[in-house]
């Protein structure tokens, strides 16, 4: 989920001493410098590192006109934070902190200016609006909303109106200004989900010296105050001593220790890294919390050691590793693109479905051009250049393009037309030679999004759809599993009609941005569930959300006669869903027909004792090998009946699921022009899927 931090955001000047200088004395500067600072958009930086989808909201100067206020931008930009929500005031000036940081202790004092305007609840209100109603690109997908806990009753009421108005939202804030009495800071307590209490705070503003007290005074309703509602943890970063907090769900208190650092290089922003690390795991929504208060100690104790706010690319690795994992089964080691350039490498794992939060990256994206990072955590934009086709001539002969000898001598001749590629129609000619993709996909997902990767059985499918563009032409097409959509729009761009389908909207966010920047025909994402068994269900107009189906494409989807699929078959458990998807499919538009590229991959089970392909095993098993000359008999144009196959049946009347079993040919690789840059491997394969068998009935 997104989140959406509340709260400073302003430039900090450092002035670095050796120790501490004595009242009224002078004292040398070793190193000054400039630098982006604010509770919470340090915050936002650290968790965008980490993963998370990060926007910042408070009041901002104008940063076209403003220095300050551009430096800030830029800055968080930089670090993918949106700043979109930011809220221009016409007077006043960026806040600014002059730090003074010993290096002898590593500590440092601050001393704040601000002129600008607070956030008013008003502000607030209409920013979220928009933001509900104009910018989320997901109506349905929850928010997380963190709080500095700063001009409390303005942030109280806007709190309440969270819960009013996106009462599906997260909410976290922090209780760290002494000068705001605990008497209103547990308002907002009550109404947050997660609670950051600070340690001065309690020991200024509570005389509390120790978190076991805090907590024991919360579980014996000390202050009067209900928790019941809404908190789930009171979280108490503890210095030194690493964190403790109060899990409200089962009302157990825990410790978790922090590694001891020989050296202090920088304590400011420690206390923000570390909520900023536990923004990011929350806000997966399915890690634990000790887990991610584990990773977030870790994060701040780095944090001190170094100066400013960029993690160690080797620990931000292991780090966003540890917050995806938290659900991967043990003794499970598989990626999906194992062979890295060996056709035979055999991987050790001891079960036959992978963890949905187990950890891939695709290979393939090493092989292309990386241009820059997306405006999506966590995605980057990818330079994916088609190579020229071979042209042909009327009578089939390769045309080989020839410098003329003269220059410098003017034809009398007119030029020749441009030859087109061979089998596109010339009223889709433009389209069709289209040289450059540009590619918005992730580099490291968990496995159960790892659609919003490029893989190279993409790449195939493209290939196959280019050399055989004649077969598209004026079709109706549907690709089951879509992901970012790049074989979608291959396709959009040889057929009439192309439905990018995917059960992840994610996936389907991708694939409508990528469509938005590339040559593209008429695509059109819509939401699919292999596990619903209607498959397609028909909004109303006037009440259809984002990617929902709608009445028009009913008419459409009865024209379907292409059904496209890539990488669908690395997962025992996936491929029948599929499998069992595209046979309701191949029943309801009998005459449509399936294409799918896979990449065979080969793995050890323990559990089998063997080698075993993982997906693909489970789609040989449902293939039809029997004889077509004497066991089929053609039903329509897609569905057959098998002799053989039925009177293995235990359902010979039936119309039930169980007898899933497919006449399919495989298409020879080697036939299919290679037209993009990457590395075929003799694993890579395209089936084509004639037809599903079906009972007597």
């Amino acid at each position: 989920m997104e989140v959406i931090a509340v709260g400073t955001a302003a430039i900090d000047v450092v002035h670095e001493v050796a120790a501490y200088p004595a009242e009224d004395t002078k004292a040398r500067s070793l190193a000054t410098y400039k630098c982006r600072g604010g509770n919470a958009a340090s915050a936002l930086v650290v968790c965008s590192q980490l993963g998370g989808r990060c926007r910042w909201l408070s009041t901002s100067t104008d940063p076209e006109k403003d220095s300050d206020a551009a430096f800030i931008h830029a800055d968080l930009a930089a670090f993918n934070v949106d700043c979109s929500l930011a809220v221009i005031e016409k007077e006043g000036s960026m806040p600014v902190s002059y730090i003074l940081a010993s290096r002898e202790t590593g500590s440092r004092t601050i001393v704040h200016s601000r002129t600008i305007a607070e956030l008013t609840c008003e502000a607030f209100a209409a920013q979220i609006e928009r933001y509900l109603k104009e910018i989320r690109e997901d109506v349905d997908a929850p928010v997380w909303f963190h709080f500095e806990g700063r001009n409390m009753e303005t942030v109280r009421n806007m709190m309440l109106h969270i819960r009013e108005n996106a009462p599906q939202a997260k909410i976290s804030v922090e209780i760290e200004f002494p000068r705001y009495p605990w008497t209103l800071a547990k308002t907002l307590a009550s109404l947050a989900d997660y609670v950051f209490m600070s340690k001065d705070y309690l020991r200024d503003n509570i005389h509390i010296l120790s978190a076991k007290d805090f907590f024991d005074g919360i579980q014996a309703q000390r202050w009067d105050e209900d928790w019941s509602e809404w908190v789930k943890a009171f979280i108490c970063p503890w210095g030194a001593e690493g964190v403790h907090y109060l899990d409200m769900t089962t009302s157990t208190t825990h410790h978790i220790p922090t590694a001891q650092l020989d050296q202090v290089v920088e304590s400011n922003g420690a206390g923000d890294s570390f909520i900023g690390a536990t923004l990011a795991g929350l806000s997966r929504g399915d890690v634990p919390l000790h887990l991610v208060l584990k990773t977030a100690c870790e994060v701040a104790t780095v944090k001190c050691s170094q100066h400013g706010f960029k993690l160690p690319v080797d620990k931000l690795l292991r780090w966003k590793q540890d917050l995806h994992l938290s659900k991967a089964k043990a003794g499970i080691s598989y990626s999906k693109d194992i062979n890295q350039g060996c056709n035979n490498q055999i991987i050790f794992v001891t079960a036959s479905s992978i963890s949905p939060s187990h950890v891939v990256s695709s290979e393939v994206e090493q092989e292309l051009e990386r241009v820059q990072h997306a405006t999506l955590p966590d995605t980057d934009v990818f330079i994916v250049p088609l190579l020229p086709a071979i042209l042909e001539d009327n009578d089939g002969d390769i045309i080989v393009p020839r410098r003329q000898a003269n220059k410098r001598r003017k034809s009398t001749r007119s030029e020749p037309a441009p030859a087109r590629m061979s089998g596109v129609p010339r009223e889709h000619a433009n389209r069709a030679t289209d040289t450059t993709f540009v590619l918005q996909a992730r580099s490291r997902t968990t496995w159960d999004t790892a659609g919003t990767q490029l893989w190279r059985a993409a790449f195939l499918l493209a290939e196959y759809m280019y050399s055989t563009s004649e077969t598209l032409f004026g079709q109706t097409v549907l690709e089951l599993g879509c992901g970012i959509g790049f074989a979608s729009i291959v396709a959009s761009r040889l057929s009439r009609c192309v439905y990018a389908t995917d059960s992840d909207k994610d996936a389907l966010v991708l694939t409508r941005r990528n469509v938005e920047h590339n040559l593209h025909g008429d695509v059109r994402p819509r939401l699919l569930d292999w596990d619903d068994k209607s498959l397609i269900s028909i909004a109303k107009d006037a009440s259809a959300a984002q990617f929902d189906w709608i009445s028009t494409d009913q008419a459409e989807l009865e024209n379907l006669t292409i059904i496209i699929a890539s990488d669908v078959f690395y997962d025992d458990t996936l491929t029948l869903k599929f499998l069992r998807a595209l046979r309701r499919l191949m029943l309801k538009y009998n005459r449509a027909k399936a294409y799918v590229t896979t990449e065979r991959r080969s793995v050890f089970s323990a559990a089998a004792m063997q080698v075993v392909s993982l997906g693909y095993d489970t789609f040989q098993e449902n293939i039809c090998l029997h004889d077509p000359s004497t066991c089929h008999t053609y039903v329509t144009d897609n569905q057959v009946r098998c002799r053989t196959c039925i009177a293995g049946s235990s359902n010979q009347a039936g119309n039930d699921e169980d007898m899933l079993r497919f006449v399919v040919q495989e298409v020879q690789t080697s036939e299919i022009p290679q037209r993009f840059k990457y590395d075929r491997l003799s694993t890579l394969m395209l089936w084509k899927i004639d037809a599903v068998v079906v009972p007597i009935r």
